[in-house]
């Protein structure tokens, strides 16, 4: 039985051209099933040409049984034609759909989008092993964990599956199933792309912070799981010896086990990698950060949200202002260049005078990259039920949960969703024309084996704040 993994077509504006990641995910699913006698490839349509043609002639050539949709919410309705699409092409074709937006609303993604035969929920590996195992030997699946489907027209969602806690137990990720030519540019914005061959590594699963707008524990459980610091040290080797060179750990704050990580960083440096991350600013010191820049580390995302202290409150970060201010200068004088993410909107108590904090913070860290989104209430996370609960989520378009690239149906009490776009592209604005990104950007064209990336990066982002049409 051949099975096809699938991430569908993504609703991209300018911003995300340059910042597309492989899907990791769907290669550690492959190599999952096929160690259990699975013969299973991967198709990307986030960066292959999508056609219901390109569909059909794949799905011919590979000789498809299943097919395993992943999706996030803005992408959930692409996900659900890409289905639909694989349905008219052959009914006969088993449709499953996995990832957060399903695993936060089962019921509702059963009732609202019919092609999907199968869901998914949570961490995949165990149970679309074993569904697709009893639907190959044509066995019940009804007792099932961590899977939903409809039945005598009724949503059945079955009890959750047990989280992995022997992450290694699990083979490492399979890229030999990704098409390394396809992603070609430096997703990690900010470092020198030239000589670089990057892939994604996620040391562990989980979180048990408590952040009101993330849906990890959603997906991944309450807790924070890890892998053992020789288990991925192998996977590093693995990579290395595949041609990568440049790591991007994905883990949401990947010092959080402070022994583990730096069991970590002597591997990456006896291996001669260069790598990225993202932690927390409450978990770094400078002790911390010179180990990393000795280890090789270029760059480090800290999600910062906001400067004002109330919003940082409201949203549970459980960090401080005096906190950011130590991590960027820590790591603005380790030379590792300093990455901030940013939301407007994040609660419906935000006003203009807390963005005004919030830019204000921006001017005084000066990150040398930054993203600033507007908030995306997504399903699964407390942001969702607290706006739900004020009244402001009016419309429940998922095409419209985009937090770079939609003029969101949503607001705060104090402020629309059209100033919150006002204020989005003004502080972008100012910021790029600031003295400290521009002496950063004119540094970068220093080395003319970055002209062409920086060519790109100032042609989307100038596309995407003067150009781009939201809806």
């Amino acid at each position: 039985m051949n099975i096809a993994l699938i991430r569908p077509p993504k609703i991209t504006g300018a911003f995300e051209k340059i910042l597309i990641q492989e899907p990791i995910n769907l290669a550690y699913l492959a190599a999952f099933l096929n160690a259990n006698k699975f013969k299973t490839i991967i198709w990307d349509f986030e960066v292959e040409h999508f056609s219901p043609d390109i569909l059909a002639r794949k799905i011919k050539e590979a000789n498809i049984s299943i097919i395993g949709i992943t999706s996030m919410t803005p992408t959930i309705n692409n996900a659900h034609d890409l289905a639909k699409a694989t349905k008219k092409i052959n009914n006969n074709i088993i449709t499953i759909a996995g990832g957060a937006h399903v695993s936060a609303v089962p019921k509702q993604s059963l009732e609202e989008f019919p092609c999907f035969d199968y869901l998914v929920l949570r961490e995949g590996e165990i149970a679309l092993l074993k569904l697709c195992q009893n639907l190959r030997d044509k066995q019940p699946i009804d007792s099932i964990s961590g899977i939903a489907f409809i039945k005598d027209e009724q949503a059945v969602i079955n009890q959750p599956t047990e989280d992995i806690e022997d992450l290694d137990s699990l083979p490492f990720p399979d890229r030999s199933l990704l098409n390394h030519n396809l992603y070609k540019n430096m997703y990690a914005a900010g470092i020198d792309t030239a000589g670089k061959k990057p892939t994604v590594l996620f040391t562990s699963r989980g979180c048990s912070q408590d952040c009101t707008f993330c849906a990890v524990k959603k997906t991944s459980g309450p807790k924070a799981r890890f892998r053992s610091a020789e288990n991925v040290i192998a996977e590093l080797k693995q990579c290395k010896d595949m041609g990568y060179n440049h790591i991007t750990f994905e883990d949401t704050n990947l010092t959080l086990n402070p022994d583990r990580f730096k069991q970590i960083c002597f591997g990456l440096k006896e291996l001669k990698l260069t790598w990225d991350c993202q932690t927390k600013v409450s978990m770094v010191n400078k002790q911390l950060i010179s180990l990393m820049k000795d280890c090789g580390c270029l760059k480090i995302a800290y999600g910062v949200e906001s400067g004002s202290p109330k919003i940082l409150k409201l949203m549970k970060k459980n960090i401080t202002i005096e906190q950011i201010k130590q991590a960027f200068k820590l790591t603005h004088k380790a030379g590792i260049v300093a990455c901030a993410f940013f939301i407007l909107g994040s609660h419906p108590e935000e006003t203009a005078e807390d963005i005004a904090l919030t830019e204000q913070i921006i001017k005084e860290i000066k990150p040398d990259v930054f993203q600033l989104g507007i908030i995306c209430p997504y399903p699964g996370t407390e942001i969702y039920n607290i706006m739900q609960e004020y009244g402001l989520i009016k419309d429940i378009d998922w095409n419209k949960f985009n937090f770079m690239h939609s003029v969101p149906p949503w607001g705060t009490k104090h402020l629309t969703a059209q100033q919150l776009v006002t204020f989005q592209k003004q502080i972008y604005t100012r910021y790029l024309f600031s003295w400290h990104f521009i002496g950063f950007f004119c540094k970068k064209m220093l080395n003319p084996k970055q002209l062409p990336q920086l060519c790109k990066l100032s042609f989307y982002m100038l596309k995407y704040l003067l150009f781009e049409k939201r809806k």
